[in-house]
């Protein structure tokens, strides 16, 4: 069925269209040189008959209003018939779509009440399924929104706004009810601790997203804030308190964390360290305990394995001969050309090299022609030549690693966490968890990140745990142990649907420490931006730069100053810088409280005063970190210049409450100390830099 312009008519409406016809379930319009579909989805369903001079004409429009068609020049005796035909066919084809639509409406509408009128924080999973549920069930009805719209007017006010996701909606909720929630809770905050929990605790201990990360700063309450949260999750009848897992990454940690929730909220709630998480999911899979070998858990059964491993590969020709060449052109730390074999492999330092590249090898996961392929691929061409001879010296340790694990059917952490995490992803092992709770989230490596993804995608989607991770990139100081930092700074990436909050207020270090720390680490623009302002303020300056010879003036003029006893660290970027004075000072100046530790084993502590050793150039930031085998081992590198090693001197000048010395030797201060002079930082400098000799 067709209607057509005449002659006369086509030719003085050139350009336009001139026919109009009813194809199946849609409009067929013609000019004189195309032809173009209209279905009946993309039209509104009305016609307007406009009549002329001599033709009438026909207006339809878009249903969703954008565009407009015209037909011009109809005999006009028969539009009005055929504009109705048209209308009859239209309203026939849409009857069995409304009378779905009519069906599914009151389901539609009553789930967007119920998740509108929701008590609690609104999560972005649920109303993800709200809005796939709305665009499925108006799908199903074969009918677009507009038209949908144009049918059921008054119900479909209240459904589009969900259909485009009216996230401002839910924001704005999400906003009233945290704003009523803290109020409701706030007697609660201001006695669960010693202190009241500052307004970004409480953020963090209420919010409720399908996964939180806490960005908690050095000395911002982030075990406070880890208690807190499990105890609300309790005290506001959430989960019982079975069904929250706390984890922590050293078993000193976890024991800590185990005590404070015990005596403060419920020795109901499961504590663990990774490794003992492993042990417990395979123990319930498998009905026995694994067997862990000893070398992986004791430090004199591991020294006594690899020395044994060493001496046996050096009195092999082959392999003695490898080592004595990769010598000859790199170093390798704890190895010395004048010691003997049987002290070369008792060597705390090289079994510790030796025993690190195991432990990556093995969190690889790769066979020796896969890591070739790696270090082929690897950015920095000029050391893949010592990665491969790294390699070439440190694959048959790994092996004889995996057959003694073999032979004493042990296994080790790594292999534990991968086959805790296989049991998990298999449903072998069904979570009784809601809530996982990972604290110093941004020490995480890759295995351990496996176990939690695994843990929090258990049950069904509607019943999936909820990742609660408390942690901090500007102090992520463990890539050599396989961390990854990219875990933190992607976080959201990685989980979507997720809350990021900052604890804004540090209880440790004083504001002139802070203005200090906060600027310096914030030089790296790949670390996450926050603001941490120090709850203790003061304006004279509290960071030293001090020539490290006059480390004993200052440390006499310090005990001279302090009447009680105190706390001071020295730290070192590693044990080379442990003072030869040490045990003199600690004599004379008892009440000092004076002890060493590197920079690393420093993480969590914190102390009066901190005195940061041989910040020198060659020293901190330590040269070649990235030349070597675990190069391609650890996670990627960063393109920041020495990102890893800022966040260690970070977390190096962040354990002093009070004052932080950084010493330096005035003919070659390290970069570090040159940034903090020439840069203006807020510091007192008592070096006086001179250019080094010309020999």
């Amino acid at each position: 069925m067709r209607l057509t312009a005449g002659w006369l008519a086509q030719w003085l409406a050139q350009g336009d269209y001139c026919s109009i016809a009813l194809g199946e379930n849609c409009l067929v319009l013609d000019s004189q040189t195309e032809t173009e579909e209209i279905p009946f989805d993309d039209w509104d369903g009305a016609i307007d008959v406009h009549r002329g001079v001599l033709w009438g004409s026909f207006e339809l429009t878009s249903a969703d209003q954008e565009y407009c068609w015209t037909v011009h020049g109809l005999p006009w005796q028969q539009c009005k018939a055929f504009a109705n035909m048209l209308l009859e066919a239209y309203r026939n084809w849409a009857q069995g779509r409304v009378e779905k639509l009519d069906n599914l409406l009151p389901e539609m509408l009553k789930r967007i009440d119920s998740y509108a009128e929701a008590e609690g924080y609104l999560r972005e999973s649920s109303h993800r399924q709200l809005h796939r549920y709305l665009d499925n069930a108006l799908a199903s009805t074969g009918l677009t929104r507009e038209l949908a719209g144009s049918f059921r007017p008054l119900a479909f006010e209240k459904v589009e706004p969900w259909l485009e996701g009216n996230e401002e909606w839910v924001e704005e909720a999400n906003s009233q009810w945290l704003e009523k929630e803290t109020e409701k809770w706030s007697s609660w905050f201001d006695k669960f601790e010693s202190s009241p929990l500052n307004p970004s605790q409480r953020e963090a201990v209420l919010i409720n997203q399908d996964h939180n990360l806490v960005l908690a700063g050095a000395g911002t309450g982030k075990t406070s804030v880890l208690v807190a949260r499990a105890a609300y999750l309790i005290a506001n009848q959430q989960c019982q308190p079975e069904e929250i897992l706390m984890l922590a990454f050293g078993r000193k940690a976890a024991e800590e964390m185990s005590e404070r929730l015990g005596a403060k909220v419920s020795d109901r709630i499961k504590v663990a360290t990774f490794h003992s998480l492993g042990t417990q999911i395979i123990k319930a899979v498998e009905s026995e305990m694994p067997s862990v070998s000893p070398v992986t858990l004791d430090e004199k059964e591991r020294a006594k394995w690899i020395a044994q491993v060493l001496t046996e590969q050096w009195e092999t020709a082959a392999s003695a001969k490898r080592w004595q060449k990769h010598l000859t052109q790199w170093r390798i730390p704890g190895f010395k050309a004048e010691n003997s074999m049987e002290k070369q492999a008792k060597s705390e330092q090289l079994a510790a090299w030796v025993w690190r590249h195991i432990e990556l090898i093995g969190q690889r996961g790769a066979n020796k022609s896969q890591l070739v392929e790696s270090i082929e691929k690897h950015d920095n061409e000029s050391a893949r030549a010592r990665m491969k001879s790294e390699l070439a010296l440190l694959w048959p340790c790994y092996r004889a690693y995996e057959q003694h694990l073999k032979a004493n059917k042990q296994i080790d952490f790594n292999t534990m966490i991968q086959r805790a995490t296989e049991y998990v992803k298999e449903g072998k092992f069904m979570p009784p968890w809601q809530f996982v709770m990972v604290d110093e989230y941004q020490d995480i490596s890759p295995h351990r990140l496996a176990l939690i993804e695994a843990l929090c995608h258990a049950g069904g989607k509607d019943n999936r745990p909820t990742l609660f991770a408390v942690g901090d990139d500007w102090q992520a100081i463990y890539r050599f142990a396989g961390a990854d930092v990219n875990l933190t700074t992607g976080f959201e990436q990685r989980f979507g649907a997720s809350h990021i909050t900052e604890l804004d207020t540090t209880y440790r270090f004083n504001s002139m420490i802070g203005e200090v720390a906060n600027a310096f680490i914030q030089q790296n623009p790949n670390q996450l931006k926050k603001g941490l302002t120090s709850f203790k303020k003061q304006k004279r300056k509290a960071v030293t730069l001090l020539c490290q010879d006059l480390i004993d003036q200052e440390l006499a003029q310090l005990a001279s100053q302090q009447k009680g006893e105190v706390t001071t660290l020295l730290l070192g970027r590693n044990n080379n810088q442990r003072p030869e004075k040490l045990k003199q000072w600690q004599e004379k100046w008892p009440h000092l409280g004076i002890n060493f530790m590197t920079c690393h084993a420093s993480k969590g502590r914190e102390a009066d005063f901190v005195f940061v050793l041989d910040v020198n150039r060659g020293v901190f930031p330590a040269p070649d970190r990235d030349t070597g085998l675990a190069a391609c081992l650890q996670a990627r590198g960063e393109s920041f210049t020495d990102a890893e090693e800022r966040r260690l001197f970070y977390v190096a000048l962040t354990r002093a409450k009070k004052h932080v010395w950084v010493c330096a030797e005035p003919q070659k201060p390290s970069t570090f100390v040159n940034e903090l002079i020439d840069d203006g930082y807020p510091v007192m400098n008592k070096i006086k830099r001179v250019k080094a000799k010309q020999k």
